[in-house]
């Protein structure tokens, strides 16, 4: 089921969306193949070492450095689900919450084979900016899927859903 990317993020239009049209903007110079790694010859493997020191730095605490390094690699390779995803779960853990909807719901409209995994983390971040019915339209998309979740999903769009109706919430 198709969701209309504004009613997704209930209007969140962070500055951090620049990122969105920045990339928007490499994909009209370059054509929809290519990407600005490829274009300046930066191999697939200093790539993924480059995500793994950005992992590290997140898995360390070091979330500013993260932060820029997962930008950096969203740019460079914005082609890949993963570069999205962590650059949304470092913006959540700093409190930017605007920032980190609108980098996962970019990485949930771009790839059409997210996991389950990517639109809860979606989800949490739209309830935490307070979109409240944003959050429900994407957690209905996950509970229309719901043969392919896992234990640990079902359990987590449950709590998802819990915060959803808790007394003192509003859309």
């Amino acid at each position: 089921m198709e969701t209309d990317p504004s009613a997704r993020t209930g209007g969140i239009e962070p500055d951090a969306s620049n990122m969105a049209a920045a990339v928007d903007g490499l994909r009209r110079l370059q054509g929809v193949q290519g990407t600005l790694a490829g274009a300046r010859k930066i191999s697939e493997s200093a790539l993924d070492s480059f995500y793994g020191v950005a992992r590290e730095l997140y898995a360390n605490g070091h979330y500013a450095e993260a932060l820029q390094s997962f930008e950096l690699l969203c740019l460079y390779e914005h082609d890949n689900v993963r570069n999205w995803h962590a650059l949304g779960v470092c913006r959540q853990v700093t409190g930017d919450y605007g920032g980190a909807a609108a980098a996962l719901t970019f990485a949930v409209d771009q790839f059409d084979d997210t996991a389950p995994g990517l639109r809860l983390a979606l989800a949490e971040c739209l309830i935490l900016c307070g979109a409240l019915a944003a959050a429900g339209n994407v957690l209905g998309e996950i509970v229309a899927n719901d043969d392919t979740l896992n234990e640990r999903e079902r359990g987590k769009v449950k709590l998802l859903e819990s915060r959803l109706t808790e007394p003192g919430r509003e859309s």
